[in-house]
């Protein structure tokens, strides 16, 4: 996950799975051609064993990359989840002003976790379906407390006190 726009109004992080579904993408074509290459030459269950791997990894690539993106948008008071996938697309919109705060969850592996303190969105809301290791979750956490309290320095002309 990045941060990919950061101003006084708008705070857009995202998480776009290049690398993941690059290296799926890569599989799955090794594993079509294979299965092709092995059906060709008489190889029928080396073809069928290639073409059950064609299928696993087509369902890897289906179930697990997502793009996600958080778009707090502070003249609306909006908090939109974006997800796409093959699955299809979905986006939750919750009010900013019920946001707490976010936090870290996990010790080896992390992930960002926002707080909603109150209102019908009160709970914990994880960024991604997923933990990581690495210093992401914690530079994204950070980065959206460090958003949220700089409101606490905007008066109600927009203007810093």
């Amino acid at each position: 996950m990045k941060v990919t726009r950061n101003t006084q109004d708008i705070l857009i992080v995202e998480d776009r799975p290049i690398l993941v579904a690059g290296l799926l993408a890569f599989f799955f074509i090794g594993a079509v051609a294979g299965s092709l290459g092995a059906l060709s030459s008489g190889e029928l269950v080396a073809a069928l064993v290639l073409l059950f791997s064609t299928v696993f990894v087509g369902l890897f690539i289906f179930a697990f990359v997502r793009r996600v993106q958080l778009i707090f948008n502070r003249p609306q008071n909006t908090l939109t989840f974006r997800k796409r996938s093959l699955q299809g697309y979905s986006e939750v919109v919750h009010p900013l002003n019920e946001l707490s705060h976010a936090v870290t969850e996990g010790s080896e592996t992390k992930r960002s976790v926002l707080i909603f303190k109150k209102g019908m969105s009160a709970g914990e809301h994880p960024v991604t379906g997923y933990l990581t290791d690495g210093k992401g979750p914690q530079r994204i956490t950070d980065a959206i407390n460090a958003w949220l309290k700089d409101a606490a320095a905007v008066d109600s002309k927009g203007s810093n006190t």
